[in-house]
């Protein structure tokens, strides 16, 4: 009798399990909507002006910031050019016995620029394949062009 109890409550939590985990599978093009390539990504990435810089570790003292030199963007560049990119997060920081203030920080997102950034990369590499095309051509001329002239001096 204990056994068959038991069996019932787990075939009960097995149930209950398969409900509660029950997972829906949604394509990625039912999720997006709007989806448009990226054009332009090299104007703005030749836009952007990559920096080096080291945090004001006085100005919000209690703000953690990492040391040393960073590598990044400034951020009202960043906004000019992209500003879907750009964040603004609350530091707290502390401002006297038991209280605290709040600055706010602008923060470039990396990862959101990372398909600019592909997109760039794919720009040029068109860009180096047509030159190549050229390339080529011209090559194919000079070396036709070469033979004609070393025939007609015969």
């Amino acid at each position: 009798m204990k056994t068959s109890n038991f069996m019932m409550m787990l075939f009960a939590l097995s149930s209950f399990t398969s409900v509660a985990f029950a997972q829906t599978k949604v394509s990625e093009s039912e999720l997006k909507k709007n989806v448009t390539p990226i054009s332009g990504a090299l104007t703005v990435v030749n836009s952007l002006e990559p920096v080096t810089y080291n945090y004001n570790t006085q100005l919000l003292k209690g703000v953690k910031f990492p040391s040393g030199t960073q590598y990044g963007f400034n951020t009202d560049n960043v906004q000019s050019v992209l500003p879907g990119v750009v964040r603004t997060e609350s530091k707290l920081y502390p401002a006297g016995k038991g209280s605290m203030q709040s600055a706010d920080v602008k923060t470039v997102d990396l990862q959101s620029m990372v398909p600019v950034l592909l997109g760039a990369i794919k720009e040029q590499q068109q860009q180096i394949d047509a030159l190549k095309a050229e390339v080529q051509s011209l090559r194919r001329g000079s070396n036709s062009n070469t033979s004609a002239a070393i025939k007609s001096d015969k």
